[in-house]
């Protein structure tokens, strides 16, 4: 359990460190790969909702900047 604590906290000082674009366009692809997995388990098909959460999450967190410390 420590190991995977230990690698989540590696992970999360690392992605925190990043500037304001790459962590906003990181965030808006892990939000898009999200949306897609789960769109995958659900009837009906389209990609247009993961894109739109994808680009939507991007512009959110770069117009308010999340990490800005302050």
């Amino acid at each position: 359990m420590d190991a995977l604590r230990s690698l989540y906290r590696r992970a999360d000082d690392r992605v925190r460190g990043l500037s304001r674009l790459p962590y906003a366009l990181l965030i808006g692809f892990v939000s898009a790969v999200g949306v897609f997995a789960v769109r995958l388990l659900l009837p009906g098909s389209g990609s247009f909702g993961p894109v739109a959460m994808g680009v939507a999450m991007a512009v959110v967190y770069y117009a308010f900047d999340p990490n800005n410390k302050s």
